[in-house]
Parts: C-alpha cells; structure tokens; sequence
C-alpha cells in the first residue's frame, strides 16, 4: 500500500490497514500505531477510539471517494448508469486496502462487532448510493432499494476480493450481473450506453 501522509505524517488510516493485513484485526495495536505514526495516544485515539473504528474511518473515506464528482456529470446518465459509475469509484478507492479487507473478511464472523460496524457502513452507503442515483424513495421501493443495493454490492465486493485481473474484468461483470436482476426487479429502463461514460462487459452468453 503506497504510504499517504498528512503533512510531514504518515496517514492513520493507512498504517492502521498494514498493521490489520498483516496481523489481523486481533493484533492490532493503536499504541504500536502511535509508535509507528509518530503521533501521541490522544491523537490516535481522536481518530480510532475503538478498534473497530478503523472500518467506520474507511467506509467514511470511500463514501467521500465515490462522492467526489460534480452532480453534473450524473446528468444525462440512466439510473443504471449512475449506480455502475458510483459503485465503481468506491471499489478503485478500495484497491489499496484490499489485503487488510481480506484479513477482515475472514475474520468478521467471529467479531460481531466488526459486522455490526460493516452494517452501519453499507446502511449509509446504500443511503448516498440511491440519493446519487436518483431513486425516490416511496412505496414499494422504499422498502426494498436499500437492501437490494446492498445485496448486489455485497456480492461485487466479494468477487472483487479475488479478482487479480488488470481491468477488473470478473467485479464489472458481477456487478453488470447484480444490475441486471434489480432493474428486472425494479423496472429501471438503463441500458443505454452514456456517451464517455465507462461501460460494463458484454455478457458472456449462458452455457446451454
């Protein structure tokens, strides 16, 4: 993981990922991460007060990360689109901690409190996913658009853990896969291709 620093400082966030990649999140340690850091106890404890906190951090930086466009480029985009875009900008901010999400990953069924925090970063995710995408909440799909765009998510994440190709070839066709059942689920009209605009693979046709 290439180091961030803020100002002459290595980034909190980043080193918190090296130590939970290499160790787990079992053997991570915010006083070696003070040491590390050059920072005092105080100051790592205003950014991680518990260690769960260092998954909240992150899901907060890749919110900002697949946040960070003008609301005028989604212009023009189908709601499709705009949910292919988006997602997609929050997976590349996640490239370099994918070994500490790995780590995570196999370790979160026995920390509770690594899912519960897990949950509360995809409720609120899901929360600016449907507003940049412009779906409406009401009636039905009030109910069902948020866990339904988790779903999809969930499962594009966890091919995107494996996925070692250059292009990201396997995560853009499960998540044009997971795209495709919520717009037969949903009714959303989107595949048109957006002029610029990054599109998802071709399908592969079904074996038989």
């Amino acid at each position: 993981m290439a180091k961030r620093t803020t100002g002459s400082r290595p980034d909190l966030l980043d080193l918190a990922f090296q130590q939970i990649a290499a160790e787990g999140l079992a053997g991570f340690s915010r006083v070696a991460l003070a040491r590390g850091s050059g920072r005092k106890l105080a100051e790592v404890y205003e950014e991680f007060p518990t260690r769960t906190a260092v998954l909240a951090a992150l899901g907060r930086r890749l919110d900002r990360a697949m946040l960070a466009i003008d609301p005028a480029e989604l212009d023009g985009m189908t709601v499709r689109e705009r949910l292919f875009e988006l997602i997609m900008r929050r997976l590349e901010a996640m490239a370099p901690y994918r070994e500490g999400l790995r780590r995570l990953a196999r370790e979160s069924r026995g920390e509770p409190a690594l899912l519960l925090q897990s949950l509360c970063n995809l409720e609120r995710f899901a929360g600016w996913l449907m507003e940049g995408a412009g779906i409406r909440r009401r009636g039905l799909l009030a109910v069902v658009a948020g866990p339904a765009l988790i779903c999809v998510y969930v499962r594009t994440f966890d091919t995107w853990l494996t996925d070692e190709s250059p292009d990201l070839a396997r995560t853009l066709a499960a998540l044009d896969r997971g795209l495709d059942r919520l717009e037969r689920l949903a009714g959303w009209v989107t595949r048109r291709p957006a002029a610029g605009r990054r599109a998802p693979p071709a399908a592969e046709p079904a074996a038989g």
